[in-house]
């Protein structure tokens, strides 16, 4: 295992020292990508860590924290490496360990071909709302003390106070899911945690159209047309559909909203229920 990672960051090293040199040569040779680049930067809050480039398998995924996004990298990092399984779930998002490259690292020219080729496949996974939120709250809240120190628990604590002073605070308590969603729901538009962030935060970039929008809820359907994109084997095909990263441990979502904790959440993910086809609905 320890050869196999310094070989990724051996071969990253690499790559980035390339991507720089020509990147430096396309300012001023191909303006028309290095300005598309920029466009993307600008508009994308962090596209160089969410937007993910497999020129190779002619690929550029967005992703959406708690939509599969773990799961999907996983197969991508395999696919990039040719080494599956990717590597484990604490080093999948660094490059450096995945192999997955960012835009910058891809390299302009590159990234602004794919971006506008008919052939490539430009894709993202979106999910219920209701149940991404859930899914939000148990992997980050669920039966944990508000001691800092997680990044999640850090920015609740940060913004408690302006939001209701009745929030639980103090190392010896939790936070409640219906806690959660007053709080999630008061500060999803200030971009204070990825994981209760808009999905159309992350799936919508100008001048970047993309060809398929998956669902976690039609997985593995969905996720058969990149496979099939990519043109990978019956076996390993097999393989990756059934491939479970990093899943959730908690009842069906249902199972957790009353019907105005519901059109709290409607209200306040209203934009991506409309956007992503998602009834209001929660029966």
């Amino acid at each position: 295992m320890g050869r196999l990672y310094l070989y990724r960051s051996c071969l990253w090293y690499v790559r980035r020292l390339r991507a720089r040199v020509a990147n430096s040569r396309e300012c001023w040779l191909n303006s028309a990508a290095s300005a598309f680049f920029k466009t993307v930067r600008q508009h994308h809050f962090d596209a160089e860590t969410y937007i993910d480039v497999l020129p190779q398998h002619g690929l550029i995924y967005l992703w959406v924290p708690k939509s599969a996004s773990t799961t999907i990298r996983s197969v991508l990092s395999s696919l990039e490496v040719r080494t599956p399984p990717g590597p484990p779930l604490e080093l999948l998002n660094s490059r450096r360990c995945s192999g997955i490259r960012s835009p910058r690292q891809a390299g302009f020219s590159v990234f602004y071909r794919l971006a506008k080729s008919a052939e490539a496949l430009r894709f993202t996974f979106v999910r219920n709302p209701y149940a991404r939120l859930l899914s939000a709250w148990s992997d980050r809240f669920q039966g944990r003390q508000l001691i800092e120190g997680k990044p999640s628990i850090n920015a609740y604590r940060a913004h408690r106070a302006a939001i209701s002073p009745l929030l639980p605070d103090g190392p010896d308590q939790t936070l409640s899911f219906p806690q959660f969603v007053e709080f999630a729901t008061a500060t999803v538009g200030q971009r204070i945690d990825i994981h209760w962030q808009l999905q159309d935060d992350f799936a919508t970039v100008p001048g970047l159209p993309l060809n398929l929008i998956g669902k976690v809820e039609s997985f593995q359907t969905d996720f058969a047309r990149v496979l099939d994109h990519i043109g990978v084997t019956n076996q390993a095909r097999a393989r990756y559909l059934q491939l479970a990263v990093n899943p959730s441990s908690h009842q069906a979502w249902q199972d957790y909203y009353t019907d105005a904790l519901a059109a709290r959440v409607y209200r306040a993910y209203e934009r991506d229920f409309d956007k992503f086809g998602y009834p209001r609905a929660i029966k």
